[in-house]
């Protein structure tokens, strides 16, 4: 009955569901519609069964990319068990597999993925690429080299840029330095050493694997530059400690006319941070203020820390008062309590807190961390006890070992050991 059913729908009609399509395999009810001898010897049927299969095909690939989507294992083993059961042409086969093998990884079954793979009969770019990026993408980084190479041996390479500029197949794997010069080399040999994107993913993974020289020499030898490639190599410099480095190729970029953006300053100003070069970061911040982005919530937080390393608190605070007193999100505020903490600022830090919480905007780990700190060095009891019965709401005490610390410090530092064997 189940069978009629799906035979008078059709595999090719959108109404025909996974569910249904999912039991009567499971129940080996279904058997796939078959070319029947009078098609095979009319042309006109022939044709006609031909536009069918395709339209078939690509309504299998829809579902298998709703498969994916909703990371579904079952309703892809319905979809690759009707597949193996069914006749498709040499073409539409590896296209159905590919997609089945893709579903699989995306769904976390891995495993499945590269039995599909290794049982396919041919395989094209597509089916490599797969396994490539799925394999980073699963966490499999050597598994993804390992068929990055297994590719080029088999003579297959890629007529795009998605797997040369996907760094996460080597960099990950910090004991892989010698591997990402062997991409660089595959990259030459193919030509695409020229193209922005592949070097800058080059770039950019060289400094991911502190290799800061071979970045440099990817950079200087790029025929153009982006602010894609600006920012990976500014970033670079500051992941990697040469924090004048990167403030000297924020100047660069400039001079080449490349408008910084968000990503730009956020490395710079850390850069600077580190350096407690103030007139630096004046220079980067009148850049900031006539691209009119003080206000941007990730930019503004990078100058208030920056200024408060520095130790220009005053000049923090302006940012802060200017931009963010009303602001829902902690990020500023952090920021500003953290700089004044951190500076012996103890009491503008406590009274900044109690403004934020007068203004409900939610703290976190980041927030209690500074304010216990500076709770401590005041040495004030009633401070403690009325942070802590906050904390002890939130939650965090118990579940984040710094604030625990913290707090444990502030009392003891309040000379209130009773207090603090009580409560912990």
């Amino acid at each position: 009955m189940a069978t009629c059913f799906s035979l008078k729908l059709g595999f090719h009609q959108p109404a025909l569901q996974l569910e249904l399509l999912d039991v009567l395999l499971r129940l080996n009810q279904f058997q796939p519609p078959r070319r029947s001898n009078v098609e095979a010897k009319c042309p006109i049927a022939t044709a006609t069964y031909e536009t069918r299969q395709q339209t078939q095909t690509q309504k299998l690939v829809d579902l298998l990319h709703h498969c994916a989507e909703k990371r579904s294992v079952k309703e892809t083993e319905a979809i690759h068990g009707y597949v193996l059961k069914s006749i498709f042409s040499d073409k539409d086969l590896l296209v159905l597999l590919n997609h089945v093998a893709h579903a699989y990884s995306k769904s976390s079954d891995f495993r499945a993925a590269r039995e599909v793979f290794d049982k396919m009969p041919q395989r094209n770019v597509f089916s490599w690429t797969v396994m490539i990026v799925d394999s980073t993408e699963n966490g499999l980084y050597h598994d993804g080299f390992k068929y990055f190479c297994e590719m080029g041996d088999s003579g297959i390479w890629p007529d795009g840029f998605r797997i040369l500029c996907n760094p996460t197949i080597v960099y990950w794997s910090r004991m892989c330095v010698d591997l990402g010069k062997m991409v660089h080399a595959h990259v030459v040999i193919r030509g695409f050493a020229s193209h922005i994107f592949v070097s800058t993913s080059l770039l950019n993974m060289y400094m991911k694997l502190g290799e800061v020289e071979d970045s440099c020499q990817v950079f200087n030898t790029m025929t153009e530059h982006n602010e894609v490639s600006w920012n990976a190599v500014i970033s670079g410099f500051t992941s990697n400690g040469r924090y004048l480095e990167a403030f000297n190729h924020f100047l660069a970029m400039k001079k080449e006319g490349i408008t910084p953006n968000m990503y730009t300053f956020i490395s710079v100003l850390k850069a600077i941070g580190k350096l407690v070069d103030t007139d630096k970061g004046k220079q980067v911040h009148e850049c900031v203020s006539n691209l009119g982005m003080e206000s941007n919530v990730l930019v503004g937080t990078a100058l208030i820390d920056m200024y408060s390393k520095c130790g220009a608190l005053s000049d923090a605070r302006f940012i802060f008062d200017m931009n963010f007193t009303n602001y829902e999100l902690n990020m500023p505020w952090n920021a500003m309590i953290s700089g004044y903490s951190q500076c012996g600022c103890s009491q503008e830090a406590v009274e900044l807190f109690v403004k934020m919480c007068e203004n409900n905007v939610n703290s976190d780990v980041y927030t209690y961390c500074s304010v216990f700190n500076a709770i401590a060095d005041l040495k004030h009891l009633k401070f403690v006890r009325e942070a802590h019965g906050m904390v002890l709401k939130s939650g965090y005490d118990l579940i984040v070992s710094s604030v625990h610390n913290a707090i444990a410090d502030a009392y003891s530092k309040c000379a209130s050991l009773e207090r603090r064997e009580e409560g912990f």
